[in-house]
């Protein structure tokens, strides 16, 4: 079955490599059209923004020692304004941390180089009594999530890191989210 049904696409395929590089008139001239509309994704301009976090759950997180568990949550930093899921409480280090939390960030009337120089700053804390312990950090630049398909990231898992630790390299967390960057004339992926 599986050979009879590459056999059946295979021609398809070749009837379509061939008919891309033929030029028929304006036929050609109309398919580059399609293919840039089909391809294009904006650019930031100025305006007023939405900015989609959905923040869904963090597992492998580092813990100080074996046997020790963590109270996570996330923060998030985007334009100067920063906002905060809730905290997971006890999770070991081989435990998951589930938020399924949609945090929204709309600022008004940004500049396009406020847009492209901005950032998403990520950082997984151990909520303390005192103070918030940095798990990892992770960042990403509004152009480069702006600039994606549906001006969208979803259901990505990222690696985080310690920057402020020895060993800034090593792995101390996985964070699984979905970005969604929506401005004026924009349509929001849900």
């Amino acid at each position: 079955m599986l050979g009879l049904g590459k056999k059946k696409e295979e021609p398809k395929e070749e009837e379509a490599k061939d008919g891309e590089g033929e030029n028929n008139g304006g036929d050609a001239k109309d398919s580059g059209k399609d293919d840039k509309k089909k391809n294009e994704v904006g650019s930031m301009k100025r305006g007023d923004y939405m900015i989609h976090i959905y923040i869904e759950e963090a597992k492998n997180l580092k813990t100080g020692g074996e046997g020790e568990s963590v109270d996570p949550m996330v923060e998030l930093n985007v334009l100067n304004q920063s906002k905060y899921t809730k905290a997971e409480e006890n999770i070991s280090g081989t435990g998951i941390a589930v938020w399924n939390e949609h945090i929204f960030f709309e600022p008004k009337n940004v500049e396009k180089d406020d847009l492209e120089n901005g950032k998403i700053e990520i950082r997984l804390l151990d909520k303390g009594f005192f103070k918030d312990a940095l798990i990892g950090y992770y960042e990403f630049d509004l152009s480069y999530i702006y600039l994606m398909e549906k001006h969208s990231m979803m259901h990505k898992w990222i690696i985080m890191s310690n920057p402020e630790s020895e060993n800034f390299g090593e792995v101390t967390g996985n964070l699984k989210l979905s970005i969604t960057i929506a401005g004026n004339d924009d349509s929001q992926e849900q």
